[in-house]
């Protein structure tokens, strides 16, 4: 069975955005827009809501997760936007959509919980259809959103009020069906085919870029594991590779020191609390109240690089190898690298550091 991809709220918040822009610029709202995604693909996307007046112009585009387990599946995502005097393009949130309190994430404290990517998505299709030297601004809002919000963790997060505007490539990858994990399957088949002895497991997009982006790995080497890594740990293991990388953002593969080794977000929290434990058994510990500020991991990274505490990430990883090679019995050699949102390495175990020595940087 082939599950169905879907796309994300802020592709709906793009195409919403644009199709309003093109009511307000030439006095007709279409009935369907396209967006490039960042993920490579082309999206026409049905517009669900039309309101225009002679200041202003709202549409809006429902949310279609695929085969994807999304609360927010289904929920119209709106877009309104009018004209004004400078020439930038001016991106908030209305209704529905969620405000951060608290630092860490990727947008600052106080504005809108619409995230870099889709902003600048909305930003693109704005200005597609605006031109250069024109002012917009845009509100984005979700009716239902904070009600939804309630069913996922952005109020733990410090996110309130709603929804987060989301994702990094514009579509949903269907997440925990039994079909999805064959499907992943396929690219640990491939690397097995194409000779590779060293695999590289990754989470998705973020550990995967900076893999390739820094070293010189095949991009057939490295697979995506989603939430799945007991499973793919096993499934490697089981295809006699002899050595596993796994690579990722510490937030996500710092729940495996838990006995998490299906992270998705539905049935592992937050690993905050392992992260703060863990910095409580070194000398930084006289900055644990300035770590539980932050509501992320990513946050605490950055806390601790601005102390000088970056290398305990080298002993999260450690850590994080030994549980690795715990539950594979090591029967094979595994290692581990930590990435924070930027791409650069926060943490490396002892194994990883050894691979990375023997290959090319680029």
């Amino acid at each position: 069975m082939t599950l169905r991809f879907g796309y994300t709220t802020g592709t709906c918040a793009a195409a919403a955005a644009k199709a309003a822009v093109i009511g307000l610029f030439n006095g007709t709202i279409p009935d369907e827009v396209e967006i490039d995604t960042p993920g490579g693909v082309k999206l026409n996307l049905i517009i669900l809501h039309k309101r225009l007046s002679d200041s202003f112009s709202e549409c809006a585009v429902q949310k279609d997760a695929g085969d994807d387990p999304d609360v927010t599946n289904g929920c119209k995502v709106f877009a309104r936007v009018e004209r004004h005097d400078n020439n930038t393009i001016e991106i908030n949130g209305g209704e529905g959509v969620g405000r951060i309190t608290k630092p860490g994430l990727q947008v600052p404290v106080g504005k809108a919980a619409i995230n870099p990517v889709p902003r600048r998505m909305i930003e693109n299709a704005v200005r597609l259809v605006a031109g250069e030297g024109v002012g917009v601004r845009v509100v984005v809002s979700v009716p239902r959103g904070n009600k939804l919000s309630k069913r996922t963790f952005n109020p733990r997060l410090g996110i309130i009020g709603g929804i987060s505007i989301i994702g990094t490539t514009g579509l949903v990858r269907p997440m925990s069906e039994d079909a999805f994990k064959t499907s992943l399957l396929c690219g640990l088949d491939i690397a097995k085919g194409s000779g590779f002895e060293t695999v590289v497991l990754v989470p998705g997009s973020l550990g995967e870029r900076s893999i390739l982006n820094l070293f010189d790995v095949q991009k057939d080497q490295v697979i995506q594991m989603s939430n799945f890594v007991g499973f793919m740990l096993v499934e490697t293991q089981k295809r006699d590779f002899k050595k596993i990388i796994v690579a990722g953002h510490p937030g996500k593969l710092i729940k495996l020191l838990r006995g998490d080794f299906q992270t998705h977000s539905s049935v592992s929290k937050p690993a905050n609390d392992i992260f703060i434990d863990f910095v409580g058994r070194t000398r930084f510990s006289t900055i644990l109240d300035t770590l539980k500020r932050s509501s992320t991991i990513e946050g605490m990274v950055e806390i601790l690089r601005a102390y000088g505490g970056l290398f305990i990430l080298n002993d999260v990883a450690n850590k994080i190898e030994s549980t690795i090679l715990e539950f594979l019995r090591y029967k094979l050699e595994a290692g581990v690298i930590l990435f924070d949102m930027k791409g650069s390495i926060v943490g490396i175990s002892n194994n990883a550091k050894t691979w990375l020595e023997a290959i090319k940087t680029k």
